[in-house]
């Protein structure tokens, strides 16, 4: 195997009209950075002018000069690498214009490799950020996410059915943005992604993707919080169920609890000694009183400071004391 077909070898190049010298691998700097550039040459003799389209003979399309590319390649090893391409040049006497020779290493006009391409497409599959796959691509997060929306496009799948049981939900993307998706709860698959989330997007999209009679044969529709998404529900899924996410009840049932005890601390923050050892026991097992009922010892003594040797039950029952419309919450939500 020649010289140059090793460095072809070397950085997936399969295109037969690029050459490379003995001493082409050079170190070098861009934007900073340590870096590899690889000069390469490519030329070859055109079948006719891309221009006009009259056939090449008798030196109808002539070489003239190059034109020098920095195209953007996958790593290797550490360091980002760069193929520096001399493409030929070509002039038509028949029409008095130029063209550049072509590679389909590279589409036009772009300076960012297919195979740095397909590496961001793979990457993206995995569960890395923005700013991590332009890291290891060398190339920016804008970038980045261009490749991805454009090749989204095309592979975007269209659901022609919709499963018993949807599953609403939301998340940040680009620059803090707000999308939308929905999801088969049985089996977690995400069926579309919307990059807005306002009522109106979402009726749209349902309401021309899916017909009235699939979408009536929605049973439950799972959400968080959002009451945004009740009306929508009602209006697109006539017959399902909604249901709230046992999570977000989980977390707003702690936020209360902890709102509850802060309020009777701030009540219990005076110059008096015994309200002050009051507020730094609350102060200090806030975890007690989150925990379920049944997860209190009630048969083991320990020593805790501020208390003494006490049961972890009976810790949380004199904090509770501390105030009447806190014990009367938190009785009525520990159970659950």
């Amino acid at each position: 195997m020649s010289y140059s077909n090793s460095i072809k070898s070397l950085i997936d190049i399969q295109d037969l009209n690029i050459t490379f010298d003995e001493d082409c691998v050079k170190q070098g700097t861009f934007k900073g950075k340590a870096c590899k550039y690889i000069t390469g040459t490519l030329t070859y003799n055109p079948t006719h002018c891309v221009k006009c389209g009259i056939e090449n003979k008798n030196f109808t399309v002539f070489k003239n000069g190059t034109q020098l590319s920095r195209i953007t390649l996958p790593l290797t090893g550490v360091s980002p690498t760069y193929l520096l391409l001399r493409k030929q040049r070509f002039m038509c006497t028949e029409c008095n214009t130029s063209f550049t020779a072509k590679t389909p290493i590279v589409e036009r006009n772009c300076y960012i490799s297919k195979n740095v391409k397909v590496q961001v497409m793979i990457k993206s599959a995995e569960a890395q950020s923005l700013k991590s796959i332009a890291k290891d691509c060398s190339i920016s997060p804008t970038t980045v996410q261009r490749v991805i929306n454009e090749v989204a496009v095309h592979l975007k799948p269209h659901h022609t059915k919709l499963p018993k049981h949807l599953s609403f939900d939301e998340f940040k993307y680009a620059k803090g943005a707000m999308a939308f998706e929905y999801i088969n709860v049985l089996n977690g698959d995400i069926l579309d992604i919307l990059n807005r989330r306002d009522n109106f997007a979402i009726k749209n999209h349902f309401i021309v993707n899916y017909s009235l009679n699939d979408r009536r044969n929605v049973e439950t529709v799972t959400i968080d919080m959002n009451a945004g998404y009740v009306s929508v529900i009602k209006e697109l899924f006539p017959k399902a169920k909604i249901i709230i996410d046992r999570f977000h009840l989980v977390q707003l049932i702690n936020r209360s609890m902890n709102k509850c005890r802060i309020s009777v601390m701030n009540q219990l923050r005076t110059s008096d000694n015994e309200d002050m050892k009051k507020y730094r026991r609350l102060k200090r097992y806030w975890k007690l009183i989150l925990k379920r009922k049944s997860a209190l010892s009630s048969v083991e003594y320990k020593y805790y400071s501020l208390f003494g040797q006490r049961l972890e039950t009976s810790i949380v029952e004199e904090i509770l004391a501390y105030d009447p419309v806190q014990k009367r919450i938190m009785s009525f939500i520990k159970p659950f």
